[in-house]
């Protein structure tokens, strides 16, 4: 069984390749992961994956961060695995490296998946994958007029949030779980069409703090069981404030510790994001920014793309071709914190870069990445030819 890698190994592996720029993909007709996965209307969800993907080559993104779908494998899994061969073979053919992200500490709600045709959704963001999103969402005083909202009387015994449901909560589905990870680490642990294994989005997340922990690390036993040519990472999504890693969450610690390159996630300001780096660099491995861009926070192409490519890190921005995701609408959390006076651009598209006309949503960050793109090819190209 294969070990963590050396960080000269991590180094030979990021260095042998272009600059990484990538997105999250959710197709413009998909609301999340289970309509993009599931066997139902697949061949309509494909012509957008190949149109959508022919676009991002032509500007220059060559890796996409792919949500899979754990629960539409439990159901589906011969048709979810056609699926997802089909979706490499299409990202290769557009010279399109794709991620795996295996599983998340989102918060998923606890119920069997909903197949077939999907409702039209309210325009929250993110609504089909979280569970606290939908239709009911709270009307805010000082923003929508009707002003007589009253604020929900506070807890008579206020207590820490409950963590949110993961499958792998229940012994039985955890070990469906494993199978899962294994179904896929046998199939395409050699394959280069995978870039990364991103075995476990945001530990920790949805205030599970330590309970992912022990199926987090058994999913890095199997796929490195399989001696893979990838790296694999979790997610650091809390950088510590003070700089210092023992105020790191402890399982993000973890995370960090069974990682074989960084891969971390920062929506703040350039200040935020330039002290970031600066604690991330002290370990000394490839970083990887595998969620950014949120313009709502100040976090844009314009002021955080020249950081990246001057420190050397891959970036995966959030979103592409706006849809019935809703990824331009803001976190329900920066509504309330805007009423609640704090400075945020409430104007701008939070996530993705065009319209569902394949129109720019700004055509001058779409310049900025071709520009950047294109500086990073000729570099690679040179440092190649004089080996």
């Amino acid at each position: 069984m294969r070990n963590k890698w050396t960080k000269e190994e991590a180094w030979s592996w990021y260095n042998s390749r272009p600059w990484i720029r990538g997105f999250n993909f959710v197709p413009s007709d998909c609301s999340g992961w289970v309509e993009l996965w599931q066997e139902y209307n697949h061949a309509e969800k494909v012509k957008t994956i190949r149109r959508e993907l022919a676009v991002a080559s032509q500007i220059g993104f060559n890796a996409v961060r792919q949500f899979l779908a754990f629960d539409v494998w439990m159901y589906q899994r011969e048709s979810f695995l056609k699926n997802v061969e089909e979706y490499l073979s299409i990202a290769a053919e557009n010279g399109i490296g794709v991620m795996f992200v295996l599983i998340s500490d989102g918060g998923v709600p606890k119920k069997q998946p909903i197949f077939g045709e999907d409702k039209p959704l309210s325009g929250v963001h993110g609504e089909a994958v979280n569970e606290t999103a939908g239709f009911n969402v709270p009307v805010i005083p000082g923003i929508f007029p009707n002003h007589n909202v009253e604020k929900p009387a506070p807890a008579a015994n206020p207590s820490a949030p409950k963590p949110k449901y993961s499958p792998v909560d229940e012994p039985e589905l955890a070990e469906k779980f494993y199978i899962y990870v294994d179904d896929l680490a046998k199939r395409y642990a050699k394959d280069e069409r995978v870039i990364f294994w991103n075995i476990w989005n945001e530990p920790g997340n949805s205030n599970r703090g330590m309970l992912s922990v022990p199926h987090m690390k058994k999913a890095f036993e199997i796929v490195r069981s399989y001696d893979p040519i990838q790296p694999l990472a979790a997610d650091l999504w809390r950088i510590p404030k003070s700089g210092n890693l023992k105020d790191m969450s402890e399982e993000e610690r973890i995370a960090l510790e069974l990682s074989d390159v960084i891969s971390y996630h920062d929506y703040g300001s350039i200040d935020h994001s330039v002290r970031v780096i600066d604690f991330l660099r002290a370990f000394d491995r490839p970083m990887l920014n595998t969620e950014w861009l949120h313009r709502v926070q100040f976090n844009t192409v314009f002021s955080h793309l020249p950081l990246y490519y001057n420190n050397n890190i891959a970036i995966f921005n959030w979103g592409f071709v706006n849809g019935k995701f809703s990824g331009h609408e803001p976190w329900e959390a920066c509504w309330r914190r805007y009423a609640a006076g704090e400075k945020l651009d409430i104007t701008k598209w939070q996530h993705d870069l065009l319209r569902k006309n394949l129109r720019p949503y700004d055509p001058q960050e779409i310049e900025k990445f071709m520009t950047y793109f294109a500086m990073a090819d000729k570099a690679f190209e040179k440092k190649q030819s004089e080996k």
